[in-house]
């Protein structure tokens, strides 16, 4: 390995591009691989929040154990103690690979006030777009979504991939889907959601939250600042304000608020009620990074590839509100 992959990420992409250098097909270490992908999670609102595995392998899966039947005993009940095995099962991954490109022009660098740092300019806010594009890519990935050449620039991204909404559409038990039918959020509708956790998993209600877009979010800072009192006062003075029913809410604002529910709209979104550890997402290890100099076009290149999944470790320990609309009026039971 040349001493230049042995450099921190930064400093890497400063010595190739200030250099003028070529650097095809390097595999960043182990180390800097890691260090790119805290920068991208760190980016992120739900990515840095939800279960980061970092892989070193395309396809694999991960293993999990249950222990979900009665281990306990009156000791003096049966001649020789009742013994139990955990049920073993798996989560599995396999890998989509993604690309990120841009291009900077050598006459950019040169009259720009920064001049070559602008570079470092640029990295920083490539960096911060690919992890709102991965974000993206988690939450609404598709692969019915068509892609190639003729496609936009969204379906290209989403296209490759299952995303946490697709997975929780599919995999969730019916009766913990609650259609909102274009009603707003309210407290019957996020006591309905509470209601549909199945019993043995409300041991773990402590780690639940709810996961929403800034429209479901801001509707619940609302509906408290209408209060009278002192949680009123301060929702509507610095936006604090606890969650439904004692559960703590997660905003995303890349979570979609334009999806559309039957023929009534496309105003519609999600509301998600997991544990944060329940969401997965598999970063595998192997990133490329060419920075190159095209001198006859003047200008340096600038590629990544990385590979990505995502996950639902346990879909029956979710309960989702489907067809959820800030323009109908509040949902009642």
């Amino acid at each position: 390995m040349s001493n230049e992959m042995t450099l921190p990420l930064k400093e890497l992409v400063q010595k190739s591009a200030i250099d003028n250098t070529s650097l095809p097909n390097s595999i960043m270490s182990r180390q800097q691989s890691d260090r790119f992908i805290d920068l991208v999670i760190d980016h992120s609102v739900l990515m840095k929040s939800v279960r980061v595995r970092r892989v070193n392998h395309p396809k694999g899966e991960i293993n999990k154990l249950n222990l979900g039947s009665i281990v306990t005993e009156g000791a003096h009940t049966t001649s020789r103690a009742t013994t139990r095995t955990p049920t073993e099962d798996v989560v599995p991954y396999d890998m989509a690979k993604y690309r990120s490109a841009f291009d900077l022009g050598g006459d950019f660098v040169e009259d720009n006030i920064e001049g070559s740092g602008i570079r470092d300019t640029l990295l920083s806010m490539f960096t911060k777009r690919i992890s709102v594009d991965t974000e993206i890519a988690g939450i609404e990935s598709d692969l019915t979504l068509a892609v190639g050449d003729a496609q936009s620039d969204e379906n290209n991204l989403l296209g490759v991939n299952e995303g946490w909404q697709r997975i929780l559409e599919a995999n969730v038990p019916a009766a913990q889907q609650v259609d909102a039918a274009g009603a707003a959020p309210s407290k019957e509708l996020y006591y309905a959601m509470k209601r549909a956790i199945p019993a043995r998993f409300r041991v773990a209600m402590p780690d639940y939250r709810w996961i929403t877009p800034s429209g479901p979010f801001d509707k619940n800072m609302l509906d408290w600042s209408h209060r009278e009192t002192q949680g009123g006062d301060r929702a509507l003075a610095d936006g604090s304000h606890p969650g439904p029913w004692g559960i703590n809410m997660l905003e995303v604002p890349l979570m979609p608020e334009d999806l559309s529910y039957g023929t009534a709209g496309t105003d519609g979104s999600q509301i998600w009620l997991t544990p944060l550890q329940n969401l997965i997402v598999f970063i595998q290890r192997e990133f490329t990074l060419e920075v190159e100099r095209k001198p006859r076009q003047d200008k340096f290149e600038f590629t990544i590839h990385f590979r990505l999944d995502f996950a639902i470790e346990d879909p029956a320990m979710v309960v989702i509100a489907d067809n959820v609309s800030l323009s109908g009026n509040d949902y009642t039971a």
